[in-house]
């Protein structure tokens, strides 16, 4: 699409933001810079932070549209360059994590199957927790973390809040009978349900989407999920049969993830030369790296449910800078 039409991915990606800010929207840079991607990069990232010394970071400079117009054109010029359409094929297949009612194998592709072996990508979730349950009773929630910035009062403008709520439902923790508070209750096992793939995905239809109750605003109550299979699953975090849940789910998406992906961080690399060798410098970070079958890739990757892995923690165990102490100059917590 690049070479028939002659402007590049990164064009029409921020033409297309300019679209969406519109003409009452405000934006101050003429020119928007685009860092590339580094297949080093959390090597470069421990040398910068231990020798204070920067590397070389590849940037495209990409001229900002000064109307919607102008946007518009551009992105319309890009999509020209389509040797054909594509409406039938997904932006996603994520859908597949969760409780779909269709399968991957499913999916539409129309170009070759070497470009949808290239499409399939995984990419590191940046956890970013905004919210503390504690007990299933209450719940804390908002902007503020956890860390020097947030707590001590002068620096970020931050806010939270704390929900104490009375309404309280019969449930378990730790095979016992439990009274919990339905809000911290409903919102903790929504959430566990969703790492484990135990919803229905939440896709944004083109057409006219389904409302449910969950979208409507106060005083409509939301539809009870209290009682289903899957709110029971979740119901007793402490209980031996949710543990095997979770830890086996973690465990068989962690083992499809590495072996279809070389993800990183990973439990085999121990330190910056074994991470040098682990992944395939031929294959981009993130895509495929195996030489299975496209098949096989696709029914592996059926078995993967939610979102959920398992935390690497003998990554890199071995680099003498990452556990003993380094200073790291501009990446310490402020």
């Amino acid at each position: 699409m690049e070479q028939n039409s002659g402007v590049t991915y990164h064009q029409a990606q921020i033409a297309q933001a300019r679209l969406w800010i519109g003409e009452d929207g405000y934006w101050h840079q003429e020119k928007v810079k685009i860092q590339g991607p580094q297949p080093d990069f959390g090597m470069e990232l421990s040398e910068t932070a231990t020798t204070g010394k920067d590397t070389q970071k590849v940037v495209e400079e990409v001229d900002f549209p000064p109307s919607s117009e102008v946007a518009a054109a551009t992105v319309k010029k890009f999509e020209s360059g389509a040797t054909r359409e594509d409406l039938g094929v997904s932006d996603s297949v994520s859908q597949h994590t969760l409780r779909d009612k269709t399968n991957l194998k499913e999916e539409k592709w129309y170009g070759t199957e070497q470009e949808e072996r290239d499409s399939y990508v995984s990419e590191i979730l940046y956890v970013h927790s905004k919210v503390m349950i504690i007990d299933d009773r209450r719940v804390i929630m908002g902007s503020a973390n956890i860390n020097d910035r947030s707590q001590k009062g002068d620096g970020d403008s931050e806010i939270a809040l704390v929900v104490e709520d009375l309404d309280q439902i019969e449930s378990r923790m730790n095979g016992q009978k439990f009274m919990a508070s339905r809000f911290a209750a409903t919102l903790r096992r929504k959430l566990f349900r969703e790492h484990l793939g135990l919803i229905p995905p939440q896709n944004c239809d083109r057409g006219k989407p389904k409302v449910t109750s969950f979208m409507r605003p106060a005083p409509i109550p939301n539809e009870s999920e209290i009682g289903t299979r899957e709110d029971d699953a979740v119901m007793d975090p402490l209980s031996d049969q949710f543990q095997d849940l979770w830890i086996s789910t973690a465990l068989k998406n962690r083992k499809i993830h590495s072996e279809l992906f070389k993800t990183v961080p990973t439990n085999v690399v121990h330190s910056w030369a074994e991470y040098k060798n682990y992944f395939p410098k031929e294959v981009k970070t993130g895509h495929l790296a195996t030489d299975l079958d496209l098949d096989t890739i696709k029914a592996k990757l059926s078995q993967i449910h939610g979102h959920l892995v398992e935390a690497p923690l003998e990554f890199l165990i071995q680099q003498p800078e990452l556990v003993e102490g380094a200073d790291w100059q501009g990446l310490n917590p402020t």
